[in-house]
């Protein structure tokens, strides 16, 4: 028969046996009972209280008989159990209220985390009124409330909104009758500082009537603060006490160890009490002393919430209400940078959003800030720019060392340098420590480096960039927008739209109306590798590339459609059609291929060996334009009258005739020399027709419009789905029914312009058959 021996009964032996006894003194308010075994015997302590805080004054320790040796009183002075605490022989000391501080360490302060007063003050979490969308995230905590989790853990990438969602949970629980506590664990650096948060949470719920403490409730210890909090009274609920910032607290494993206690013990109080933590997921310190055991034990006890990125529809949210506060509609140019630029990231949304009201305010256009090339890395550098020397070295300090204790930086900098700073919100004071008002920011100022990647959307593909800068360089580097217009026959949004990829790209400086090519690049001696080199350092440091990357690293090669699949994932607040996704995948891919960065390898692309020269070149004329979208992607009629028109002379082919040229630079019937310049094909237009039988080799010369030609050869009534499928499988391409069946139906009308046999594919309706059956 299985017998269980507690602490009870240990003691209840002891005195039996005439080896311990009650306390001998009386009237002081005393906890957390104790028996120490030494060599010199055994022996009784307590913590005694003070009346007020309930926080532990003085160490008492007594023998069954006589005095306790000194011995004994050191050793136990030493222990944790003392936590600094004079600890004197209770026998010979006299009963009374103890007039000496509580202990020779400071008390640790508990710091309440603050929510932002606006929808962009970036500088802090959004407070509840501010928070926008996460309908599962909330339901989740309203779960995690309502079901007596006991333990909660939110895990997410840095910015993604831990603090607002602890502030949130905040606000869900007293929506319960409840109270919560938030707190900031960076002032973290001692075991009591679990303790002290306890009882700070505690008595605050009793002032709001959520329960009543006991009247013998102590807060010497964590299993004293824990027995206390199960004698009270509760009248409502829940009680929430939240540890932000908790990779902080990994620093020390014996602090991290006094939490891992709280969240095992926690369980036994689960129906009035729920412990929460929130910690970064995407650094983790890889050193030997991180307390890896402690944080799973941590995790594997308790009910995990993972927090992503914001959706298209929570961007929307912030979108409407940016216009707001600028009292106007948002261009939708400067909608969609915005957009993607974010990256879904409540902080990077909240720092581009208070950039764009700065700029505003100052005077800005909407025009103007679209058309910056802008990245966190941008806006970081602008903060830091207005700084003087002695400021920015204070700020690099506190970064390298955060939470960093005032006194410390103090020493450093005059007392007016930090207030200066902190007025500027550049560093935050979490109580008596000081830290950079983002973890990304702390980063940055240490390594140079932001752990966010790019993430604007290339809508323009390098050829097509190509016919901008050649006009750019004719003009010795340097356009006005308007001539360009005039020169290429389009309007000034495209050449704004073109000069945009230079910009992000790193080739082309903003400047208002105009597009000048970098002085770097245009007085470079070898201006295509400059500018190529441009195009890599900005392309490695996209997220396109790195899901490209990963794609590649799992099937060996990618082709459109794959890729297109990725990008959604990239880019997670753009929500647009399925065919769009394609296109971006193919300007993207073209521009990996000019940086050397991809090759393509039939209808796949695959990740380009180390030293690949990329191709195209794009200045000086030294490009041939691709076809995009493949042969055919339209029917025969527009492509071959601006045949014609070409092959009579005519030399301004407008913006609108772009796919139908497409279609003639695919099979050759067109080449492209210069931009917008074109020669037709030797032969093919004869006396003002086009020769069918030419146009027919041009055609089979694209292996797989040949095989679609072959199944229209064999059977002339061939359906389009059949024709398109023979091209798909030639091509290696991943279409879907939809795409294939068009393409099938727009080469049946090719072959016929080629002088091929086609049949009707129309089914005949049987005579005397008359309605649906």
């Amino acid at each position: 028969m299985k017998t269980s021996v507690t602490a009870r009964h240990i003691t209840d032996r002891l005195k039996e046996r005439g080896w311990i006894a009650e306390c001998p003194t009386s009237g002081s308010l005393t906890s957390d009972l104790a028996v120490v075994i030494t060599e010199d015997g055994v022996y009784s302590a307590c913590l005694e209280l003070d009346a007020v805080s309930r926080k532990p004054v003085r160490v008492l320790v007594w023998a069954a008989r006589g005095p306790v040796p000194t011995s004994v009183l050191a050793a136990v002075a030493t222990a944790e159990y003392a936590q600094g605490c004079r600890v004197v022989d209770s026998r010979a000391t006299p009963a009374g209220p103890v007039q000496e501080p509580t202990s020779p360490e400071p008390a640790p302060v508990i710091v309440s985390v603050t929510g932002s007063r606006s929808d962009f003050e970036y500088q802090l979490p959004a407070a509840p009124r501010f928070f926008v969308g996460r309908k599962r995230l909330v339901d989740d905590l309203c779960r995690a409330l309502d079901n007596n989790a006991g333990v909660l853990v939110l895990n997410a990438q840095s910015g993604w909104g831990k603090s607002s969602a602890a502030l949130k949970l905040e606000a869900l629980a007293k929506e319960r009758r409840g109270f919560a506590l938030v707190t900031d664990t960076r002032t973290a650096t001692d075991r009591r500082f679990v303790t002290d948060a306890l009882s700070l949470a505690a008595q605050r719920a009793q002032d709001a009537k959520v329960l009543t403490l006991p009247p013998n409730a102590s807060w010497a210890s964590l299993p004293s603060a824990l027995q206390t909090l199960r004698a009270a009274t509760w009248h409502a609920g829940p009680l929430v006490i939240f540890f932000d910032q908790f990779e902080n607290v990994f620093r020390d494993a014996d602090i991290t160890r006094e939490f891992r206690d709280l969240a095992l013990a926690i369980r036994d109080l689960s129906d009035h009490v729920l412990v929460g933590f929130a910690w970064k997921t995407d650094v983790v310190a890889w050193t030997e002393n991180y307390p890896f055991q402690l944080r799973d034990q941590i995790r594997d006890n308790s009910t995990q919430l993972s927090l992503g990125p914001l959706g298209p529809s929570e961007v929307d949210v912030l979108l409407r209400r940016l216009e707001k506060e600028i009292d106007a509609p948002l261009a939708r140019d400067l909608r969609n940078r915005l957009r993607e630029y974010s990256q879904g990231l409540p902080w990077l949304f909240k720092k581009l959003a208070g950039h764009l009201l700065r700029e505003v305010h100052a005077g800005a256009t909407q025009e103007d800030l679209a058309n910056e090339a802008l990245n966190v890395q941008n806006l970081f550098d602008a903060d830091l720019a207005e700084l003087s020397p002695v400021e920015f070295e204070a700020v690099r300090h506190i970064a390298r060392y955060a939470p960093i204790a005032v006194s410390e930086v103090t020493e450093r900098v005059t007392p007016q340098i930090v207030e200066s700073l902190v007025n500027r919100r550049l560093i935050v004071q979490v109580g008596e420590r000081l830290d950079t008002y983002w973890d990304i920011f702390r980063d940055y100022l240490n390594t140079g480096s932001i752990p966010v990647q790019d993430s604007y959307i290339l809508r323009m593909g390098p050829v097509s960039v190509a016919r901008l800068l050649n006009h750019v360089a004719d003009n010795d580097g340097d356009s006005h927008v308007r001539n360009l217009a005039h020169q290429m026959r389009t309007s000034e949004t495209v050449v704004f739209n073109l000069s945009r990829e230079l910009r992000l790209l790193g080739a082309a400086a903003y400047e208002p109306n105009r597009v000048r090519i970098l002085p770097d690049i245009w007085q470079a001696e070898d201006q295509e590798s400059e500018l190529r080199r441009r195009v890599v350092t900005a392309l490695r440091r996209h997220r396109a590339l790195s899901a490209f990357t990963a794609l590649a690293e799992r099937g060996g090669s990618v082709t459109i459609s794959a890729f297109a699949r990725e990008l959604p994932a990239a880019f997670p607040a753009v929500d647009v059609r399925e065919s769009t996704w394609i296109g971006y995948a193919r300007v993207y891919l073209q521009w990996f291929e000019y940086a050397g960065l991809a090759v393509q390898k039939g209808s796949a692309w695959m990740v380009a060996p180390e030293g690949t020269r990329g191709t195209p070149d794009l200045l000086n004329g030294g490009y041939r334009r691709r076809a995009r979208g493949g042969f055919p992607h339209d029917a025969p009629g527009p492509s071959l009258r601006l045949l014609l028109h070409i092959a009579a002379g005519q030399t301004a082919v407008s913006e609108g005739d772009r796919r139908a040229v497409n279609q003639l630079l695919a099979i050759g019937a067109l080449t492209e020399s210069v931009p917008n310049s074109y020669r037709v094909h030797d032969g093919l237009v004869v006396n003002g027709r086009v020769e069918p039988a030419v146009l027919q080799n041009l055609m089979r010369s694209v292996p797989s419009v040949a095989a679609g030609l072959t199944v229209i050869e064999k059977d002339p009534a061939a359906r389009a789905e059949e024709i398109g499928q023979a091209i798909q499988a030639a091509a290696g391409a991943d279409w879907a029914i939809g795409t294939a069946t068009g393409v099938g139906k727009h080469l049946r009308a090719w072959a016929r312009e080629a002088g091929i046999t086609v049949h009707s594919t129309r089914t005949t309706r049987p005579r005397g058959q008359d309605g649906l059956f």
